[in-house]
């Protein structure tokens, strides 16, 4: 019994084998290259080239899921030419078809296009060659930033304390840096805080808060992943005149609005005399008629 099982094992190990041979033999027939990493917003340009094309009926470019499901892009054969299925048209462009080459590019890659790729070769009657290409989408997907003045408690002759923040998503987790315009103090300045998302992207977030000092005219840059591969630079532009022109800008504001009022009175009394003007006038021809 316990050599009837050994030789049965042996058998399986045997087929195991030669069939890692066999894929590894039809890999080895197809050269190709692809991009393993992608910017999002980009492209991703892949290709694939089958050494002997003899008995090759179709070549087909499929996508496999993380959960090991496959579904097909685009399709190529003498007879139907080249297709590509309805959810991908307009995101998967052949940019060269034949039977013995072949190769596509992924418009704007998004998060949903991380996955591996694979160009099939449908040869009979030996079935498939294969070549799988997976792709990471990194970058940033994502930029919000904001301005918010204090309440007048934080505000003196010297300065004004301003918030500025920004918080962006992307993949890995951005980092975020503050650069500004000279004549601004910082005052408060947190570490960058990270949520990670249910896609698998992660959202970093940073504040600074600054002393603005009256006349101050500049802006204030929110730096992403510095000094890496899309690098972001966000500007947020501020500008204060000082609490004393502030409040002559009231002034001048409440002036203006007293102004206009006053046209407005005059106009309309000028109206009134002019239409009581014609009114005697009228009488007068009508009492001259009589």
């Amino acid at each position: 019994m316990k050599e009837l099982l050994g030789q049965q094992w042996k058998k399986m190990l045997h087929i195991l084998i030669l069939t890692g041979l066999l894929f590894k033999a039809s890999s080895s027939q197809i050269t190709g290259y692809g991009n393993s990493t992608g910017d999002y917003g980009g492209d991703a340009h892949y290709r694939c080239t089958l050494a002997n094309p003899t008995g090759v009926l179709q070549v087909t470019w499929q996508r496999l899921f993380k959960d090991e499901s496959i579904e097909n892009l685009a399709t190529y054969s003498k007879r139907f030419g080249q297709q590509v299925n309805e959810p991908y048209q307009g995101k998967v462009i052949f940019t060269e078809a034949s039977l013995s080459s072949t190769s596509i590019t992924l418009k704007n890659i998004t998060w949903e296009d991380d996955s591996c790729y694979i160009c099939s070769f449908n040869v009979y009657p030996d079935g498939s060659k294969r070549k799988q290409t997976c792709l990471t989408v990194q970058g940033i997907s994502q930029v919000k930033t904001g301005v918010e003045a204090l309440s007048s408690e934080h505000e003196d002759e010297d300065g004004k304390e301003v918030v500025f923040s920004c918080s962006a998503t992307g993949k890995p987790a951005p980092t975020i840096e503050w650069v500004y315009s000279p004549g601004a103090l910082p005052l408060n300045q947190p570490q960058t805080a990270t949520v990670s998302n249910s896609d698998h992207t992660f959202t970093s977030s940073r504040n600074i808060t600054l002393e603005i000092p009256p006349g101050w005219s500049g802006h204030v840059d929110c730096v992403l992943n510095s000094g890496m591969t899309g690098q972001r630079r966000e500007r947020i532009p501020f500008f204060w005149h000082g609490k004393e022109k502030e409040e002559e800008g009231k002034r001048l504001s409440a002036s203006g609005v007293a102004l206009v009022v006053s046209a407005v009175v005059f106009i309309l009394f000028i109206a009134v005399a002019a239409a009581m003007k014609r009114k005697r006038l009228k009488g007068i021809r009508r009492h001259e008629d009589v």
